[in-house]
């Protein structure tokens, strides 16, 4: 887990050490696809304030100071993701923490390769 720091010796107010993040997915094709992806994007824009790195399919690179599990709610739950047929994979490559949903075939295989 990671660590919390205070602003200042006086504030009450907490913040999270910035972590970098790699979102992969996979938004099955049907005839809602294309509503289900924008909103995806749409909510990953509103997470990085479109600052991240998108240059491959179903891959994305970014920094927060969230988890990997409050980044895959928020996907979640801002989105039209479908946990029924969609699939989000998301790595906090700093902690070495992942968070999922959807319908993994392999989740052991996952832990496996990745090693947490």
């Amino acid at each position: 887990m990671a660590l919390c720091y205070r602003l200042c010796p006086y504030s009450k107010t907490t913040y999270r050490a910035m972590a970098n993040f790699i979102v992969t997915f996979q938004i099955k094709s049907d005839d809602t696809y294309q509503k289900r992806y924008n909103s995806f994007i749409r909510k990953v824009n509103e997470l990085t304030n479109y600052e991240h790195w998108d240059e491959t399919t179903s891959f994305l690179c970014f920094e927060t100071s969230s988890s990997a599990e409050g980044v895959c709610s928020s996907l979640y739950v801002g989105s039209d993701f479908d946990a029924t047929k969609d699939i989000m994979v998301v790595i906090d490559v700093s902690n070495k923490k992942r968070a999922t949903k959807g319908p993994l075939k392999y989740p052991s295989l996952l832990e496996s390769y990745l090693g947490f």
